[in-house]
């Protein structure tokens, strides 16, 4: 693979990464769609119920009676209700578009070398982790549910020698065929500087 073919994000995270002239990229790993999908119905599901409870909140003030209790007439407390409905819609669409964004920038580089993962934990908490590819013990793939299966994606694990945390990696596309990527290049890694 050449790094011109990677996507705009790999690009950007291969500028940071350490790349040797002997070494190969083998693969750029990003997060299935339908992970971006889920995260969209998620924020569509909130901004609906919010305006529904605003509707219905409209509702009430057509009685007369809404306000009594806390001493605003009916006009004020419908504005003050419309206002925190608006804010609160604006921070569901806020938040979803933060949750795309750190969703959509996740990713996995295989080179003949090395795994280099960049994962956003937050908007400000980026983590960069670089693993040699002859540290990889094992790799598992897991896929839970029947939307795992239909869509063809899953959790991949790498486990990895010494005291290194193992990489994980969701809504892997096509995983299976990641994990033989990985197990290949580990191979032939052995292969070329042995145990």
């Amino acid at each position: 693979m050449n790094p011109d073919d990677l996507s705009p994000v790999g690009k950007k995270f291969f500028s940071k990464v350490e790349f040797d002239n002997n070494e190969q990229l083998h693969m750029e790993v990003r997060k299935d769609p339908f992970g971006l999908f889920l995260i969209y119905l998620g924020g569509a599901v909130a901004t609906l119920t919010i305006f529904g409870l605003l509707v219905l909140g409209g509702a009430a003030f057509d009685t007369g009676d809404v306000g009594d209790g806390v001493g605003l007439d009916g006009g004020s407390l419908r504005a003050l209700i419309i206002g925190v409905g608006f804010f609160l819609t604006i921070f569901s669409v806020v938040i979803t578009a933060v949750a795309a964004f750190l969703y959509t920038n996740n990713v996995v580089l295989i080179t003949s070398e090395k795994i280099t993962q960049q994962l956003y934990l937050s908007l400000f908490n980026r983590k960069i982790s670089q693993l040699s590819i002859a540290d990889v013990q094992d790799v598992t793939v897991r896929q839970q549910g029947i939307f795992a299966h239909i869509f063809d994606y899953g959790t991949l694990t790498i486990e990895t020698a010494g005291e290194q945390s193992n990489y994980t990696f969701t809504f892997t596309p096509k995983p299976y065929e990641t994990a033989k990527a990985l197990v290949g290049s580990h191979e032939a890694d052995v292969s070329r500087h042995g145990n």
